[in-house]
């Protein structure tokens, strides 16, 4: 079957050298026309939006967000010394301003300037806003101090207990607010199209491009205003998300530069030749192009860990083009004819080649299965670009082989380079001395282990940006001063109209805030929480002379719908915040700090047992909210890690034995395979590299970059062993002809993931590196373990084979 597949391979290089020209223009055709659909790529960076569509926890956060709005705001926390100055409120009116009326997409700008304040005149129950008389004096200023500082709902969410912080908060619409306010305005019906909506008239913006839209007017307008005596701290979840946004654009546009110059100049070097460039990096490119195309044609979108994409692509674009010119290369130094050489280099790598892509493709596929949906989508484009390159490096090399002049000079004629001679010497070492080599290297398989059970798994989306990034050091400066950003919701239900008029629901409600008042699970600690409870307390005071001691929930149901309507009555539509139209539904909102996502699971479950055993037999309660979405994000990191990694080792293996025509040998082969992936999962515990988002990917995707080399050299070493039955000649024999191959790619694949050091997100940089690595290690593996592994597999079967013998 095997020798079928290659004379096919033979056989298609024969005529796509003699059809070259009209291959070449099919090609360029069909991308060309591809590349029109790259505009429609849309990007995503939302945390919110990590999950997948059908995950339990998504689809339950989004009915919140469908009912009550948005939970993530961008907090604003000003420092000043004088907040209850003139100055600084005369400044505070003017930026509260400027916001509502300079950011799109805002429902609501919260400050001190808005500030609800309720309070009782005679029978009468005013709802004002806190600074609706402007203050004249110190008298007044003082006042207004005393009276910020005295109200709980102030304390640490608009005002910090010093006084010395106060906060402005801005509320953006949802997606599907901004599709009503447009609808009403323009009378189009509107269809969602993938996770974005499009109207008749035209198409409106992704969530992400309207969130970038109103956070760079939030940042320009803030600028203005920053000064040493009004200090702003600019944080929340759609900062960073912007913040996560344009580090994922920034680093598409550079590394996808960088990894062209890095290949071009390594080919230019490696090859000699202005014409070793010009064959496998159009194969990269177009194979990209043709990657992207079909991503926007579909409406796949980019997510983070998307930025990776390109440049392994273009490595592996280029990797699987030169062995295919390595070998045609050295068939012409050989003296074979142009046309017998690129049918002959295509006979003997085709088949290597078309099992690499496999084999890699089917490993990345294992993230397919993921729950998380960057990583999902990253198992769907990765062995999608890795196919289409296949199919071009099969069709489209041999052709601009045939068009492109390749003369060799005369000092390469029947010359063996540098580079051959070393492998040569290498594999000579690993020969005749196998068991050294196999002891030294299990002995690093017990090191790296070691390290493995060190490693920490996490989901902290702050520690993927250095610690002097601005909008880091205003969350933790919110963090800090203000109890955070984050929010857990708690939905409490009645199932009842005006349930919640109910004084032992809402005093239940007050015991589960009294017990979460302060609450601290690990390392993470309750922060300010808002509620009906809290409204309704309020006006039971403002209506009972403003007494510290009315600040309760009556006891009276009547009283409670009274004093509840005077307030709806009163002009303000704050309740529809905290309660459905029929008060059966209500939220409760905990802001807690933005930390490492194993924290949030322990700390939820407390919080929803703390509730249930408040409220059980009187409403039903479930938990919501970005802390449990991020909670949610970081198990499923935990689930896509064993799951990935358990497909792609059932998917690689039976290909292995597949190829290699032995299930023994099928078996062996993955020894060197596996042998980089546990020295990486080492170094990531020994150097304390916590087990995320992008470096749960190193696994899946070295494995299926190591199984490439080992195909290489075993698909060589079967067939010299075949001639031979020598290990030592076989591993020479294959180290001389696909040797040169394996190292090449390596050092392109190598320098294709080096380059993402350069990241402005750490654990980005931290892939790059530990990829790099595994790719390295999967090489020396490749020249060093493998031919080991041969040998001595070689002596065991001769030794059995001899007593076999005698025994008979």
């Amino acid at each position: 079957m095997r020798e079928v597949i290659e004379q096919s391979l033979e056989a298609l290089g024969r005529f796509l050298y003699r059809n070259a020209w009209t291959v070449l223009i099919a090609v360029l055709i069909s991308i060309g026309l591809g590349v029109t659909q790259i505009p429609k790529i849309e990007i995503r960076a939302s945390v919110d939006e990590f999950l997948r569509a059908d995950d339990p926890v998504r689809i339950e956060y989004d009915a919140f967000l469908e009912r009550f709005g948005r939970d993530d705001r961008v907090v604003i926390a000003i420092e000043s010394d004088g907040v209850f100055a003139m100055p600084f409120l005369e400044k505070l009116r003017d930026l509260h301003g400027e916001l509502e009326d300079g950011v799109p997409y805002v429902i609501e700008v919260s400050s001190l300037i808005n500030a609800r304040e309720t309070r009782g005149v005679e029978d009468t129950l005013v709802v004002a806003e806190f600074l609706e008389t402007w203050p004249e004096d110190a008298a007044d200023l003082a006042g207004l101090k005393a009276r910020a500082l005295a109200n709980p709902l102030y304390r640490d969410l608009i005002l910090s207990a010093d006084a010395r912080f106060t906060t402005v908060a801005i509320e953006f619409e949802t997606l599907e607010q901004i599709v009503e306010s447009q609808d009403d305005l323009s009378g189009f019906d509107d269809e969602e199209v993938d996770g974005a909506v499009e109207t008749d008239a035209a198409r409106v913006k992704s969530k992400a491009e309207l969130e970038m839209e109103a956070v760079e007017a939030v940042k320009a307008i803030v600028s203005k205003y920053d000064s040493t005596d009004f200090r702003i701290y600019g944080g929340g979840a759609p900062i960073l998300n912007n913040a996560l946004m344009g580090s994922l654009i920034r680093d598409i546009v550079l590394f996808t530069g960088l990894s062209v110059c890095v290949i071009t100049l390594f080919l230019a070097i490696v090859f000699r030749r202005f014409v070793g460039v010009l064959v496998p990096l159009p194969v990269a490119i177009l194979s990209l192009l043709a990657t992207v195309s079909v991503m926007g044609a579909v409406g796949i979108p980019l997510m983070p860990i998307s930025e990776v994409v390109p440049s392994f692509l273009l490595s592996v674009g280029v990797g699987g083009t030169v062995h295919l010119v390595v070998i045609f290369q050295q068939r012409l130094r050989a003296g074979t004819d142009k046309e017998e050489a690129l049918a002959g280099a295509l006979g003997h790598s085709g088949l290597p080649i078309i099992m690499t892509s496999l084999t890699t493709a089917g490993g990345l596929a294992s993230f397919a299965a993921a729950e998380l949906m960057p990583v999902y989508i990253f198992g769907i484009v990765a062995p999608l670009g890795i196919m289409l390159t296949l199919l071009l490096t099969l069709v489209l090399s041999p052709a601009l082989v045939a068009i492109l002049p390749w003369r060799l000079h005369e000092n390469e004629m029947g010359s063996e380079p540098t580079s051959i001679r070393l492998l040569t010497r290498c594999g000579d070492f690993a020969t005749d001395n196998a068991a050294w080599v196999l002891i030294g290297c299990f002995s690093l398989v017990v090191v790296a282990v070691v390290g493995i059970i060190r490693i920490q798994v996490s989901f902290d989306s702050l520690d993927w940006f250095a610690d002097d990034f601005p909008p880091k050091v205003a969350t933790r400066k919110i963090d800090q001063e203000l109890g955070g950003a984050m929010g857990m919701e708690i939905l409490i239900e009645t199932d009842a109209e005006n349930g919640l008029h109910d004084p032992e629901v809402l005093q239940a409600m007050d015991r589960a805030r009294q017990t979460l008042d302060g609450l601290q699970v690990g390392e993470m600690v309750a922060g300010k929480s808002i509620s009906l409870v809290d409204v309704v307390k309020e006006i039971h005071q403002a209506l009972n002379g403003g007494e510290p001691e009315a600040f309760a929930i009556p006891d009276d149901r009547r009283l409670i719908s009274q004093e509840l309507l005077l307030f709806e009555n009163s002009g303000t539509d704050d309740l529809e915040d905290l309660v459905d139209t029929g008060f059966s539904l209500a939220r409760f909102s905990i802001r807690l700090p933005m930390a490492d996502g194993s924290f949030y699971p322990p700390f939820g479950e407390e919080v929803r047992r703390i509730f249930e055993a408040q409220l059980e037999g009187k409403a039903r309660t479930r938990a919501t909210g970005l802390m449990v979405v991020m909670g949610r994000t970081f198990a499923a990191t935990i689930e896509t890690l064993f799951r990935s990694y358990g497909i792609a080792l059932a998917v690689i293996t039976p290909l292995m034995m597949l190829l290699l025509g032995s299930i023994r040998l099928g078996l062996l082969a993955m020894i060197p395979n596996l042998f980089p992936i546990i020295l990486t999962l080492g170094l990531m515990g020994w150097a304390g590299i916590p087990l995320e988002m992008f470096s749960l990917l190193i696994g899946s995707v070295a494995l299926g970059l190591a199984v490439d080399d080992t195909i290489h050299f075993m698909h060589g070493f079967r067939r010299g062993y075949a001639h031979t039955g020598d290990v030592r000649e076989s591993v020479r024999g294959t180290l001389r002809t696909t040797g040169q191959a394996l190292l090449f790619t390596s050092i392109v694949l190598s320098l294709g993931f080096f380059i993402y050091v350069l990241s402005d997100l750490q654990n980005l940089s931290n892939f790059g590196i530990l990829t790099a690595f595994a790719i390295v290690m999967a090489f020396l593996a490749d020249v060093l373990l493998a031919p080991a592994l041969m040998t001595m597999t070689a002596k065991f079967s001769s030794i059995r084979r001899s007593t076999d013998r005698r025994s008979r």
